[in-house]
């Protein structure tokens, strides 16, 4: 296996490890927050909403299209906040 040197200014060097500083800074509040939130702020994909509502993939998909359960979509996947989801369960509980 070869291994490639590279040769970076010392002035690039310090702005890049100031960057990676600042984003372990947020991550460390980031998780620090969540811990301190609890399911606050927690959030939950497809699958497990399903396990947890012991619902199917489509009856979930028709509470999303009635607006029975708030989510959020990125792309192709749906995520749903956990205070939402036991919201429906305190809402639609017998």
């Amino acid at each position: 296996m070869s291994k490639t040197v590279l040769i970076v200014d010392e002035y690039l060097y310090g702005k890049l490890i100031g960057k990676i500083d600042r984003l372990n800074e947020k991550i460390d509040k980031i998780i620090l927050a969540e811990k301190q939130s609890g399911l606050k702020n927690k959030w939950y994909v497809t699958d497990e909403v399903c396990s947890i509502l012991n619902i199917s993939k489509r009856t979930l998909q028709k509470m999303r299209d009635s607006g029975a359960i708030e989510f959020t979509k990125t792309g192709k996947k749906c995520y749903y906040k956990a205070s939402s989801v036991e919201a429906f369960l305190e809402n639609h509980s017998s």
